[in-house]
């Protein structure tokens, strides 16, 4: 919204900033009777590698102790030529090769490398922070990982598929703050000290620090990488959401209907035993090994396996109604050469959608959905959505990392979190469950008129919303109540036609506006035979059927009966004891 000149010079009598505020007035009485989530205004450290050169170890700041680096175009797990060589000297002497970092005390680490023999087998990782805190020795044949001194907080090796790549891994907390070391030696004989053989080394790539856990690399090329996102916090019951974009703008108030989610293990895909709880197809996945867009460390990596086929996710529902719409969503982030991913919801017919993860939707997977969600939360991470009709009771989801078949490199992937499956026509915010189906309650926001002065007469009221706030069945912007009849507008969505125009009505006589599709502003003027709606979207309209009554209540992003909530956000409500004018109604959109 802009001002003019023929912004109206009466002050409202009732102003709501809830995108500047974020914060109720104490005049609104305000409940939710369980928790709900929202992308807050906070940020979270949500990746890291405080290695400048995850890759190429000929760079200077690597330092290399009696080995050498011919070539650094030897290909990676992710089928890249982007490895590093490093063969033995003839010296006897240690042949190892390290880098460091800004250690600080106290903080836990993980140091992740991957390594492929090429006549050396067996290496000592030595994780330091102003002093070796552990030392590790990882054999490549025996695919063992042994802590020989120190002590580690955890550690790992895996196959990367059949391609001779080992992922090794070790977690430290440091002891002292100052500058830490990621350190590898070659080990022949149960010695890290002998005559090298200058036909013999390793090759290494993608070597990472990282103090938030993730085992997921980000590769660098000259400086380190630190990532901060939004947070998805969860709210307490009673506690208004004020929500806010990727990039830090506010959105408003959050006000959504009741909604569950049917999948038990929705959160990340394990149950409490540490069981990954739906059906993998040519996927591995492994629990933890990156920051979720919660900001913390529960976010599921799946990689793809089984070479040229589908790399998959299947699960099922059953116990569904055919005569409703459902949708599934969550939240998704690239790992390796991914660049895309499908979602498909299966019940007697099949619906589904391709999405890129830079560009959103790129085409139908089966039957093109009734309609999808693509929306960016940082760092990588999306959440995503379809929704169609079902016509069985019983629903078979399926995720794919890619469309059709994928040609697997046993690295690339995708990690998830936060899956969700509801009845209803648009996701509504994510609802976490770990082992059982999960409601959040609706949301209720109303104002006594008495409590800012409106004694009756006429009126007129102005919303702001984000762009293409409004979803699911019938969402209401505002209700006023009590007196002779009730005043609200809302979105006609109870046609596939009508989905898109808002409505507005007084009583039983009611105008739908055509064209108002993507308002965000829509102000209303209410009077004794003159109703007039004027939306940002360029269009207006009139209706003369409206009789003076004294309203007694203000229902926000809500119908007089505290149902069809608007399912989305509000940024600004204000409310004027007077009829404004078409001037000024326009210049409260522009």
């Amino acid at each position: 919204m802009s001002y003019s000149n023929s912004f109206p010079t009466q002050r409202p009598t009732l102003n709501l900033d809830f995108a500047n505020s974020g914060k109720l007035d104490s005049r609104i009485s305000y409940s939710r009777s369980s928790t709900g989530t929202a992308l807050s205004s906070e940020r979270h450290l949500s990746s890291e590698n405080l290695i400048p050169y995850s890759n190429d170890l000929s760079q200077s700041v690597w330092t290399k102790r009696n080995l050498t680096i011919p070539a650094t175009n030897i290909t990676a797990p992710d089928e890249t030529s982007t490895a590093s060589s490093l063969l033995e000297t003839t010296a006897t002497s240690t042949h190892d090769f390290y880098e460091e970092f800004a250690a600080v005390s106290g903080a836990s680490y993980t140091f992740t490398l991957y390594a492929k023999a090429n006549g050396r087998d067996t290496f000592i990782v030595s994780p330091q922070a102003t002093s070796t805190i552990a030392s590790v020795v990882f054999d490549l044949t025996a695919v063992t990982s042994t802590v020989v001194s120190g002590s580690a907080d955890s550690h790992s090796i895996t196959a990367i598929g059949s391609t001779g790549w080992y992922k090794l891994q070790v977690t430290v907390t440091a002891t002292g703050s100052g500058t830490g070391f990621l350190q590898t030696y070659f080990r022949v004989g149960g010695s890290t000290t002998y005559a090298g053989d200058a036909t013999k080394g390793a090759y290494i790539w993608g070597c990472q620090v990282s103090s938030t856990g993730e085992t997921v690399l980000n590769e660098t090329s000259g400086q380190i990488h630190r990532e901060y996102a939004p947070t998805l916090k969860t709210a307490s019951a009673n506690e208004p959401r004020f929500e806010y974009t990727a990039d830090g703008e506010s959105e408003g108030l959050l006000i959504e209907a009741s909604a569950t989610n049917l999948l038990p293990y929705g959160h990340n895909g394990y149950n409490s035993g540490g069981i990954f709880s739906m059906t993998l197809v040519d996927l591995s996945a492994s629990q933890n090994a990156a920051v979720s867009p919660s900001g913390l460390l529960d976010a599921t990596l799946l990689t793809d396996t089984g070479g040229l086929t589908q790399h998959r996710i299947d699960t099922a529902v059953s116990g569904l109604d055919t005569s409703k719409k459902y949708t599934l969503s969550g939240y998704f982030k690239a790992t390796g050469t991914t660049t895309g991913f499908s979602l498909r919801i299966a019940s007697g017919n099949t619906y589904g959608a391709e999405f890129n993860f830079s560009t959103g939707y790129v085409s139908a997977y089966g039957i093109a959905p009734d309609s999808y969600t693509f929306e960016t939360v940082g760092n990588g991470w999306v959440r995503v959505s379809i929704t169609a009709p079902l016509d069985l009771s019983t629903a078979t989801l399926r995720i794919n990392t890619g469309r059709g078949d994928v040609q697997s490199d046993d690295y690339s992937g995708m990690l998830f979190y936060g899956l969700q499956f509801e009845e209803g026509s648009a996701p509504s915010s994510v609802l976490l469950t770990s082992g059982s189906t999960v409601t959040r309650s609706a949301d209720s926001c109303s104002v006594a008129t008495a409590d800012f002065g409106y004694t009756g007469g006429p009126m007129s009221i102005v919303i702001e919303t984000p762009a293409g706030a409004g979803a699911g069945y019938i969402p209401y912007l505002f209700s006023l109540t009590g007196g002779d009849q009730n005043f609200y507008a809302f979105k006609n969505t109870t046609t596939a036609s009508a989905s898109d125009d808002w409505r507005y009505q007084v009583g039983g006589t009611g105008t739908t506006v055509s064209g108002s599709a993507g308002s965000d502003t829509v102000a209303i003027r209410w009077d004794t035979g003159d109703v007039k709606a004027q939306f940002s979207a360029g269009v207006s309209s009139t209706n003369s059927g409206a009789v003076e009554t004294a309203f007694t209540g203000l229902k926000i992003g809500q119908s007089p009966a505290n149902l069809y909530q608007l399912n989305g956000n509000l940024k600004r409500l204000s409310l004027y004891s007077v009829a404004l004018s078409d001037t000024e109604l326009a210049a409260l959109v522009d």
